[in-house]
C-alpha cells in the first residue's frame, strides 16, 4: 500500500519492496521497471500464493529485477526456483543443512516452469 501512495516518489530512489502472500501483486505490476528487488514471504508452509505471485512476476510481467523468497523452508526450494524466485533466505531453524540437496531434489520435472525448465531437464 505504501509503494502504491507514494510511487512517484520512491521509484527515483531504486528501492525494493515486500509483498505478503495476500497483497494484490497485480497493483505493481505497472511499476516493475521502477523497483530492484522483490521479497516475496514464505513463512506459511501451507500458503501457495507466493509461488502464484513469483510466477506472474517473472513469467506474465517478465519483471528483471532480484525475485528473493524470504522465511523459506528447504522442503520449498526447488518450487521456488521454478516459479521464478532468483534467491532465498531459509528459515533460521535451517541453518546447517545442505540447501543443495533440497534445491535440487529431483531429477526429471514434467511440467513447464517459469525458469523454463520442464521435462527431462534438471537445474
Amino acid at each position: 500500500e505504501e509503494w502504491i501512495e507514494d510511487n512517484g516518489e520512491l521509484s527515483r530512489l531504486g528501492v525494493g519492496i515486500i509483498l505478503e502472500p495476500s497483497d494484490d501483486v497485480s497493483l505493481i505490476k505497472n511499476s516493475l521497471d521502477s523497483i530492484e528487488l522483490i521479497a516475496l514471504d514464505f513463512r506459511n508452509f501451507d500458503d501457495g500464493r507466493s509461488y502464484s505471485q513469483a510466477y506472474l512476476l517473472s513469467k506474465r510481467w517478465q519483471f528483471r529485477g532480484e525475485i528473493i523468497g524470504i522465511n523459506a523452508h528447504l522442503d520449498q526450494l526447488q518450487f521456488m526456483i521454478r516459479s521464478g524466485i532468483t534467491r532465498y533466505q531459509l528459515l533460521e531453524s535451517y541453518s546447517g543443512f545442505n540447501e543443495e540437496d533440497y534445491a535440487n531434489g529431483f531429477s526429471i520435472c514434467y511440467q513447464a516452469a517459469a525458469n523454463n525448465h520442464g521435462l527431462n531437464l534438471k537445474y
